[in-house]
């Protein structure tokens, strides 16, 4: 099942919800934990028993280690788990004939944290088997996160309070979300999809250069709605998730942007991969040599792919330029050539991320460096809907690039202190924002209905 399915929408949310809502106290868990099996058992049935082992054997594993705390079995437990985790991880994505289970990576992820924090920190133990299973298998944070801690939710867990506010909160970002993966990210991939699946990119340099902004867009209202439906749901159930975003294509370098894109992941790697091996640095390596690492992995994480690789190592490569002199300078540099600079890292990254082969992306890169070679004109059932662009898709490119500035934030502000020097006005701006949103949400609909089902893009991760 995924956030933007129609039995999501219309059955299983509210009901749900309603469910939810009405139960007290410890029933909030349980009602929790059955509905988060439903939603993961109507996508596959098979990979329940799965999710519930890993759940089980997780919460047995940390409390081994708790146990034998400062000991060898505690640190044996540790590897245990956290080899588990990976091989089951990385045997899936290999195993290419198997369907991939929702949402695995962000699972054994938390496993992981929770198993090393466990190690770590003896308060980071949680001895309620109810609770623990609650956390983990959180159904809005399942399908694409965000990858959160134990500890980010331990005291939101015991102590769950539903407020009127937290519902109208929640659900008014989950239709921001919701219509910023229908009306946005959904439009774009229109024009983008078939240029990425044809066989090479026989594509004009300027029909090259509005995919690859269009990608960029797409992927990240693709990304970013599902994040904001998931946030919107917890909230609905009381919890407070951690934001997995901050306007990324606003960054001034790639150090910028990997702490505004995908923060739970990149906070991840840098709290269980790179710190550990900055701690047992290689003298003749450096830290150059760990960061490619973590990059390479980061890469991977996505897919097993060459494609992945090479995107995860121009990432890592450009931090490693950011920490010479000349990065250095680049800083003290003027601010639009700073994002320039980003914003040319980025694309090009985009353009290993979506292509399906390097050899195709490449060829991609020619072209948008306006090498016409090997150009002919194709039939346009190899192209639709190019070189077509409907208005919609125009609408949809504009408001991704505002909405990619903090527009929001800026009318938010404005109008709280309008809101403040006139009081009275303050409902009717709330009601005129719930109309706009409402709007929004039978838009949203309309478009989803009228399309063939497009699934979260970071769903497969």
């Amino acid at each position: 099942m995924d956030l933007n399915s129609p039995i999501f929408l219309f059955l299983f949310l509210p009901v749900f919800i309603i469910i939810y809502t009405l139960v007290r106290g410890r029933g909030k868990l349980i009602v929790g934990i059955a509905g988060s099996l439903l939603f993961y058992a109507w996508g596959n049935l098979n990979y329940v028993p799965l999710l519930v082992g890993l759940t089980l054997s997780a919460y047995l594993l940390a409390r081994g280690i708790h146990h034998w705390r400062g000991g060898r079995a505690a640190f044996i437990l540790l590897w245990a788990g956290i080899l588990l985790n990976l091989v089951l991880l990385i045997g899936f994505k290999l195993w290419s004939g198997v369907k991939y289970p929702l949402g695995l990576s962000y699972v054994t992820f938390q496993v992981i944290a929770y198993l090393v924090e466990v190690y770590g920190r003896a308060s980071e133990y949680e001895p309620d088997v109810t609770a623990f299973s609650f956390y983990l298998l959180l159904f809005p944070k399942i399908p694409v996160g965000p990858i959160t801690r134990y500890r980010q939710l331990r005291e939101q867990i015991h102590n769950i309070q539903v407020e009127p506010q937290d519902m109208a909160d929640g659900i008014r970002r989950f239709i921001r979300g919701f219509a910023k993966k229908a009306l946005i990210a959904d439009t774009l991939a229109r024009v983008v999809t078939p240029v990425f699946n044809l066989d090479s990119p026989v594509i004009l340099p300027s029909i090259a250069w509005l995919v690859v902004i269009s990608y960029a867009l797409q992927l990240y209202f693709d990304f970013s709605g599902y994040t904001d439906m998931a946030i919107g749901v917890g909230r609905m159930m009381g919890f407070r998730f951690i934001e997995n975003f901050n306007f990324p294509y606003l960054s001034k370098s790639i150090g910028d942007f990997w702490r505004r894109w995908h923060i739970s992941l990149s906070s991840w790697f840098r709290d269980f991969v790179f710190y550990p091996l900055e701690r047992r640095r290689l003298r003749w390596l450096g830290q150059p040599f760990n960061i490619l690492v973590v990059f390479a992995l980061t890469g991977l994480w996505h897919g097993l792919t060459r494609n992945f690789l090479i995107w995860g190592l121009i990432h890592g490569l450009a931090l490693i330029f950011e920490s010479t002199a000349a990065g250095k300078k680049l800083r003290n540099a003027w601010a639009p050539l700073q994002h320039l600079y980003a914003l040319g890292v980025i694309l090009l990254g985009w353009v290993f991320f979506r292509s399906p082969s390097p050899d195709f992306a490449l060829d991609f890169l020619q072209r948008l460096a306006g090498d016409m070679r090997g150009f002919k004109v194709l039939p346009f059932e190899l192209t639709s809907p190019l070189p077509i662009i409907e208005p919609t898709f125009v609408m949809a490119l504009a408001a991704g690039v505002l909405l990619s500035l903090p527009i929001g934030g800026w009318l938010q502000k404005y109008t709280d202190q309008f809101a403040q020097n006139k009081p009275a006005v303050r409902l009717p701006l709330q009601v005129l924002y719930d109309l706009w949103l409402a709007f929004l949400l039978l838009a949203a609909i309309a478009s989803t209905a009228n399309a063939a089902f497009q699934p979260g893009i970071y769903g497969t991760f």
